[in-house]
């Protein structure tokens, strides 16, 4: 019961607001600059190159595409 009778503490820290939401800010800027990095890493490496055709595409999976039999000459 002395606890509740005794007389209030001033302390010379309070809760500071501004550094609070500085701190939540410089942490949200930090997620967004790794994350944009990541994006550029993963973007140089996943974009596509430009038009293939068909059979570097059927390569890439690794298919071949049919050959006509008896040869029409439009096959290589």
């Amino acid at each position: 019961m002395a606890a509740f009778t005794s007389p209030l503490r001033v302390s010379s820290e309070r809760y500071c607001r501004a550094q609070e939401e500085a701190l939540h800010a410089s942490h949200t800027y930090l997620c967004l600059l790794t994350s944009t990095r990541h994006h550029l890493i993963l973007h140089n490496l996943y974009h596509g190159k430009g038009e293939r055709g068909p059979e570097e595409v059927a390569g890439m999976v690794g298919l071949r595409l049919p050959t006509q039999p008896g040869g029409k000459g439009w096959e290589k």
